[in-house]
């Protein structure tokens, strides 16, 4: 097993590539920009990775 510390930070880069990912999928910056949908649903990503984020230290705190 890895040691809390460990945890902590794979969980973090897990999630951080995950919001790369759909960052760089979702297309350029200026497409980005003039789309409301785009913006929304990043806008949403960026929620999505910050609550998992907070149950992943939740988790740390507690195990």
């Amino acid at each position: 097993m890895f040691s809390k510390p460990v945890l902590l930070v794979i969980i973090l880069v897990l999630l951080l590539t995950f919001y790369l990912v759909i960052r760089l999928g979702a297309g350029k910056q200026k497409d980005i920009e003039n789309s409301k949908n785009l913006t929304r649903y990043l806008f949403g990503v960026r929620v999505l990775v910050a609550l998992l984020a907070v149950v992943g230290l939740i988790l740390w705190f507690v195990l």
